[in-house]
């Protein structure tokens, strides 16, 4: 790695990718898919509204997944951004995320701290369950998101739509502690408290509301698979379809890791470290991991320069459920593996703030690598969809 051959072709070189994309779909198998679940839209079409809950800026577009539904439902449609605790989407962003789809649709974004917010319950762990209003006027309900390992849900879309997607914030931090608990991994689905606690909450919906979904995976920025369903039986069959994708062999640890997120994840900081709880178990003992995002919008969460920084704190103990605060769950993770790795960082933030982190800011990644002197680094690009397997373990 001593010759100076540019960081993109340096990139490529270490390169590891998972398996070999499908042909992307176009639109008339999405609407084929559609057609399984055809009586039930046409019965919703005849409603006085149907709400369609979509991704927010932070996922991949629903309107792939979208485009077929807009003859069949016309102006019955209103659209709920599935916001969660995040920034609302923007007038612009909202015409690129439908793409144009439903243009004179009456539209909003999840307003997590609404008093307007509709209680209905406690799952069995004790998360007090509060979503969008919208979700309980007696109109149905359509869902079509975007499914891809999270790292500590398990997988994004289907149940986490409704929680977080449309749900308050005091819902949102209670089904989040669950993260700082053993299970909460990505790509794991059984045993997972937080994936186990959205479904409680998913259950308590369905007993109020009908609700139809489709869920999608996409790969590399396009559509590849698609089902439409109940919210179980699609997200089943697309969480099967992601793992087939998602799993990436490794064919050995590596003392330097180079991840770049992916898009739309590089948006800040919040959404592309999940790059680095995805892939962290690929460094090895006292190794290094260098991030490459943008970070255009920055750190994306108040909390979150507080928790790489009470991450370095030895005696930080992880809260109990009551003493939980949103972003807690991040803490538990960086100080762990903090033990492991040091991490690095090449974005558009300030080397202040990313130094005040505890972490390296890099501004020539070529130099960066060739300086560590490795044989073997590993480049994963996409890091925030993947969950890598060392074949050696």
């Amino acid at each position: 790695m001593s010759r100076r051959i540019g960081v993109q072709e340096m990139l490529k070189e270490i390169e590891i990718s998972g398996p070999a994309a499908p042909q992307p779909l176009v639109e008339q198998q999405v609407k084929d898919v559609w057609t399984d679940v055809m009586p039930d839209l046409i019965r919703f079409g005849s409603s006085e509204a149907v709400t369609l809950v979509v991704n927010d800026a932070t996922r991949p577009p629903s309107f792939p997944m979208i485009a077929p539904l807009e003859k069949i439902l016309g102006d019955k449609v209103r659209i709920l951004f599935a916001t969660g605790t995040h920034r609302p989407v923007t007038q612009d962003e909202k015409s690129t995320l439908l793409g144009g789809c439903f243009p004179d649709a009456h539209w909003k974004n999840n307003d997590c701290d609404s008093e307007d917010m509709i209680y209905i319950g406690r799952t069995r762990i004790g998360t007090p369950v509060s979503m969008d209003p919208w979700l309980f006027d007696g109109n149905p309900v359509i869902a079509a998101n975007s499914v891809e390992p999270h790292y500590f849900a398990g997988y994004t879309g289907g149940r986490k739509s409704f929680l977080p997607g449309v749900s308050s914030r005091e819902s949102i931090v209670m089904n989040h502690f669950h993260a700082c608990l053993d299970g909460a991994l990505p790509g794991r689905l059984e045993g997972n408290p937080v994936h186990e606690d959205m479904m409680d909450a998913l259950s308590m919906l369905e007993e109020r509301v009908e609700i139809l979904q489709g869920n999608g995976v996409v790969h590399r920025g396009m559509l590849v698979h698609f089902y439409s369903g109940t919210c179980r039986e699609s997200f089943t069959k697309a969480t099967e379809a992601s793992a087939a994708l998602s799993t990436v062999s490794i064919p050995y640890r590596s003392p330097v890791v180079i991840l770049h997120p992916g898009e739309p994840l590089d948006i800040n900081l919040y959404q592309s470290e999940k790059a680095i709880y995805n892939c962290h178990s690929i460094v090895e003992d006292g190794g290094h991991l260098l991030l490459i995002s943008s970070c255009g919008e920055g750190l994306g969460a108040e909390h979150l320069e507080k928790a790489f920084i009470t991450s370095m704190d030895e005696t930080w103990i992880t809260p109990g459920k009551h003493q939980y605060n949103l972003g807690d769950h991040t803490i538990v993770r960086l100080k762990n593996l903090r033990k492991r790795i040091r991490l690095a960082l090449s974005s558009d933030l300030p080397d202040s703030l990313v130094e005040g982190m505890g972490i390296e800011p890099v501004h020539d990644v070529e130099t960066w690598i060739t300086e560590k002197e490795c044989d073997r680094p590993i480049f994963i690009s996409g890091a925030g969809f993947v969950v890598p397997v060392v074949e050696d373990n």
